[in-house]
């Protein structure tokens, strides 16, 4: 045989043996920690680009086998942040991603009462994967650094609330010096860190806009503690305020209530300024959000320039970004009428399965953990929690 008619015969069994798998859907179908139809399982078998579809379950998987495991590029899709939640019972956190390289996103969860004495409680990247956060609430975990996420490579939070987690640094997120973090159309409050950074902790690159910062607590940096670099525009700090040994660079248009670290000093920056906020609430949408009250100084006085996308406020559909003819600064766009009247928080709360409920239990003191690096440096991987 001619090496011709050889090569001709083996390349379709090569093209045969390149061309990868179709994507599938895994479709999850109950609460269970684990098992067939969990999300535990679902994730055990998804291959690179699977979608996980968790959009017809409701209540709280209730984590009682440890942390979930993200080992492959996935999409996690559930039924709303304030329809499914995954539950960390305070003994482990809830999310890590395993392996350096993935792409993965997580929409429509509430990730709450997650635990790592080491980082991340919520959601735990420290391997360089890229992550994105899409409508989630991320609430009542804790870390040694970075009580709600940590993150070490590429992470994107779009239209989420940050809110009642707590740390030794970083008592929302941790961005370490190998991470890049950027956050928008969103909520951090009331979250905490001891010392520094109680709502975001910032080693190397972080942008920061059309989003609220209230009632964060720390030492120093009670809003963000940053030694790296920030961009902030659009913005509403209440209570949280900036603490940089970095470099601080306004797009303009923020309201801080404070004097915003003096480095708020960009076109249609408003400092010492009460923001005229709500409380964290249900003003629509899947996630709690603080509402620009009747006149708050953050209404119509946004970027005249900004043009969507994004299309909505952090609510959603049915809350247009731009009314009035100009966005309004922060997360929360009051809309044609006026605030809402608040209506009850809408909470997960577990259906029937076999896996018993827990109820969600007070926050946890942090454990005692490690000073935060300013440097990145290779970490041995936590080994997960039994």
């Amino acid at each position: 045989m001619s090496k011709l008619k050889a090569v001709a015969i083996c390349l379709p069994f090569v093209c045969a043996l390149t061309i990868p798998a179709h994507a599938t859907t895994i479709v999850v179908s109950n609460t269970n920690d684990s098992g067939p139809g969990s999300l535990r399982q679902a994730l055990v078998i998804a291959n690179n680009g699977d979608t996980i579809d968790a959009r017809g379950v409701s209540g709280a998987i209730t984590l009682t086998s440890g942390e979930l495991l993200v080992n492959t590029s996935v999409t996690i899709n559930g039924a709303g942040a304030n329809v499914l939640a995954v539950d960390g019972n305070m003994v482990g956190r809830g999310f890590r991603i395993v392996s350096s390289g993935l792409t993965v996103t997580i929409s429509g969860f509430t990730i709450r009462n997650g635990h790592a004495g080491t980082t991340g409680g919520g959601i735990d990247n420290e391997n360089n994967a890229s992550v994105t956060v899409n409508s989630c609430t991320i609430s009542g975990n804790s870390a040694g650094l970075g009580g709600g996420i940590f993150n070490g490579g590429t992470l994107t939070i779009a239209d989420s609330t940050v809110s009642g987690n707590s740390a030794s640094t970083g008592g929302g997120t941790y961005n370490d010096g190998a991470g890049t973090e950027t956050i928008t159309n969103s909520t951090f409050s009331g979250n905490v860190a001891t010392p520094s950074g109680g709502g975001i902790f910032n080693i190397n690159t972080l942008v920061l806009t059309n989003s609220t910062l209230s009632g964060n607590s720390a030492g120093f940096g009670s809003g963000i503690y940053n030694l790296g670099t920030v961009q902030i525009g659009d913005t509403v700090l209440n209570m949280s305020a900036i603490s940089s040994s970095g470099t601080v660079t306004s797009l303009g248009y923020n309201l801080s209530s404070d004097n915003g670290g003096g480095f708020l000093t960009g076109p249609g920056d408003q400092i010492n300024t009460n923001p005229l906020l709500g409380p964290l609430q249900n003003n629509g949408g899947p996630t709690l959000t603080h509402a620009l009250l009747a006149g708050s100084p953050g209404i119509n006085t946004g970027d005249p320039n900004f043009m969507p996308p994004p299309s909505f406020d952090q609510r959603g559909p049915g809350f247009d970004r731009v009314v009035s003819g100009r966005i309004d600064k922060g997360s929360f766009e009051v809309q044609a009428g006026g605030t809402p009247t608040p209506t009850p928080s809408a909470t997960a709360t577990a259906t029937a399965t076999s896996t018993p409920t827990v109820t969600s239990t007070p926050l946890a003191t942090p454990r005692p953990t490690p000073v935060p690096r300013l440097q990145p440096s290779p970490r041995p991987r936590p080994t997960p929690p039994a």
